[in-house]
């Protein structure tokens, strides 16, 4: 893999013991909230950015593609108003949350993609990602709704905001959205805002094409992000990864992939990954 650019990796780590994952069904499941601001929607028209759902579908393309070939198990699409908050919260968090249903919520498959609008706070720390339907919640938040505690292990998330450092510092993300025992390790996200435009549609399905055996969170790194010749305005890709250790969170980091998801333990710490500093609006110049 190429190595254009120095990565940093800082960890936050708690002691226990390990945990096991099981072997079921490899299922993927994206996201696409491209329309905003009509009836039955969140935000407002502003926030309308049709690339959102062709970002989707050219992640899905390469599962579907596996699939054909009696690789891969399961894909689905869930864009616009079949995006639901509810999808993405767990019920022991809200009583409505159903990030299990089948073929619909984003605790059921082994991956998701998702493509939409985020913020972030550092105090309390989260981040949250703009929801399809308004019925069912506009925000979803790392704190508030998600708890990764079923199937999913792997979350590419094309938001801005959406893996913040000094929210990660503060006790975001691992802290808030898995336990012990979950099986989820790795969160990809964003530092800062984010670019967007056709440019994504292709580095997106070519990150999803590179990672099925090794580099989940490497190659995204090395796909997603921009050195922009404006000041304060890099995209600035991470990966967070929780596990058990930093060799095992190194491993998943680059050499983990969608069909080789590597066992990272028990899910009592975190390193985030990122380009030595890297610029972006809405965000702290990261640490060299």
């Amino acid at each position: 893999m190429r190595d254009p650019f120095p990565v940093r990796r800082v960890l936050l780590v708690l002691g226990c013991a390990l945990a096991t994952a099981g072997c079921e069904l490899d299922e993927a499941h994206v996201y696409g909230i491209a329309q905003f601001g009509g009836s039955g929607q969140c935000g407002n028209s502003g926030m309308t950015h049709t690339v959102h759902t062709s970002t989707a579908a050219a992640f899905l393309a390469e599962f579907e593609a596996k699939e054909a070939a009696g690789d891969w198990d399961s894909t689905e699409t869930m864009d616009n108003g079949d995006a639901r908050g509810t999808f993405f919260t767990d019920a022991s968090k809200q009583a409505s949350g159903d990030d299990v249903a089948s073929n619909a919520g984003a605790d059921e498959p082994d991956v998701i993609y998702v493509h939409t609008h985020g913020s972030h706070s550092t105090s309390p720390a989260f981040s949250s990602l703009s929801m399809g339907n308004s019925a069912y919640g506009c925000d979803a938040r790392t704190d508030e709704n998600m708890l990764w505690n079923s199937d999913l292990q792997i979350a590419v998330i094309k938001a801005c905001q959406s893996g913040d450092y000094d929210t990660w510092l503060n006790g975001g993300y691992r802290q808030q959205f898995t336990t012990h025992d979950s099986q989820f390790s790795v969160w990809n996200a964003f530092h800062g805002d984010s670019s967007c435009g056709n440019h994504v549609t292709t580095y997106v399905g070519d990150y999803a094409a590179d990672s099925f055996y090794e580099g989940v969170g490497e190659n995204w790194i090395d796909e997603a992000w921009d050195d922009s010749e404006w000041s304060d305005d890099d995209d600035c890709p991470v990966s967070i990864v929780m596990g058990s250790g930093g060799a095992v969170r190194d491993d998943m980091f680059e050499h983990g992939g969608f069909l080789d998801r590597k066992d990272t333990g028990a899910k009592t710490g975190s390193t985030i990954y990122f380009v030595c500093g890297c610029d972006p609006s809405s965000g702290r110049v990261l640490p060299d």
